[in-house]
Order: structure tokens, then sequence, then C-alpha cells
């Protein structure tokens, strides 16, 4: 291995440190009341050597926001390949997004929680973009499923992307409810059971309804 490639080798590892330290920090205390000093300790550099991989806190933040979407992509895009109908195909999604809620609870908390201030004017254009395109992307794969729907004359709706959105503020909503302990003693159901019946109601409000004949 020559010199420069050892030295790429390095830099990586003391970037995944970072990251690494970074997610715990973010993870324990959020945004706000974390510091570059925590996350500094934790990764056992110096606060000096953070800024010459991310120029400041809120960079560091978005990147490991989007690690989080592209978890949810890969599972949004590992069921969209199942090559069920749409309808199987969009509750599956549904439940997959169900499932990143429960085996990545940090990283939804980042994505939907925390309260992430006015990011945009203090992170790189470049970083803000991605962070953009990757979300958009999430909400593609759920309008491509949409789209099948429309195509095999089942739903009406001409924007699929629009229709994407409603599903999403669906699932947050039905989700936040239950982040709140107090809500259970309101709520008659178990979590499972209300996504359950959501999933009927919407699928059911996609479709077309043929007008009943005068």
């Amino acid at each position: 291995m020559g010199i420069q490639d050892r030295k790429e080798r390095e830099k990586e590892a003391r970037k995944q440190a970072i990251l690494d330290a970074a997610r715990e920090v973010f993870f324990q205390y959020g945004f706000q009341a974390a510091t570059m000093d925590q996350i500094a300790e934790t990764a056992e550099l110096s606060k000096g050597t953070l800024y010459l991989y991310f120029p400041s806190k809120h960079d560091l933040f978005i990147t490991i926001f989007i690690e989080g979407l592209e978890i949810l992509y890969n599972m949004l895009d590992e069921t969209s390949r199942n090559g069920k109908d749409w309808e199987t195909q969009l509750r599956d999604m549904g439940m997959a997004y169900y499932r990143f809620y429960l085996e990545h609870p940090f990283y939804f908390r980042i994505l939907f929680l925390w309260r992430h201030g006015d990011m945009a004017s203090s992170i790189s254009p470049e970083l803000y973009l991605a962070c953009l395109e990757k979300g958009r992307a999430c909400l593609r794969l759920i309008s491509c499923v949409i789209d099948r729907g429309r195509e095999a004359g089942d739903v009406e709706h001409p924007d699929s992307m629009e229709l994407a959105v409603v599903l999403w503020g669906f699932l947050n909503g039905t989700l936040l409810l239950y982040e709140e302990k107090e809500h259970e003693q309101l709520i008659p159901s178990t979590l499972d059971r209300i996504l359950s019946v959501s999933f009927d109601l919407v699928l059911d409000g996609l479709k077309r309804r043929t007008p009943c004949p005068v």
C-alpha cells in the first residue's frame, strides 16, 4: 500500500469516527443541546480536527440526517421491488415505514421529531440539495406505486406525488400519536391495529369510484 493510499484510509477512518461519535451524541442530546466539544471527546479527537471534516455542527447533523433518509429509502426501495399488485405493495411500503420507526427510532426522531431550526441557511448548498433529493426520492418510490394504480384504472387523482405526501403525512401523524404515552389512555387500540385500519381506509379512498346510475 502506498503512502497516499494509507493517508486516504486514515482520513476516511477519522471521518467515520467523527460520524459515529456525532450519531451517539445527537441521538442522546438532540441537535440544540449537543456540542462539538462533546462529539470531539466521544471521537477522541480534537475539536479542530472535527472542523477539518465538517465546517459546522449543522453540516454534521445534516450528514447524519441523510444517513437516516438513506436507510429509509433502502427499506422502501426493497419493498417496491416485490412484484405484488399495487395495493399490496403500497400497504407493504407503509409497513416498511413502520419497521423503520421501530428498528431505527433515533433516526426517526432526527427526521421527524427534533426541531431542526433554520438549517438551509446554515449548511452548504450541496448538502442541502442532497438532503432534499434523498427525501424526494423516498416520496417518488411511493408515487411510482400509486402510478401503477392509476395505470390500472383504480386511482383517479392525477398527481401521484401529491398523494404520496398525503400518505406520508397520515403515517407520521399516526405514529406520533403513540409517541406520547399519555395518548394510549385515549386510544382504545394498539398501534398495529390502528395502522391496519388506516391502510384500509386510505387504500379505499385512493380507488376510483364508479358514479351511481341516475
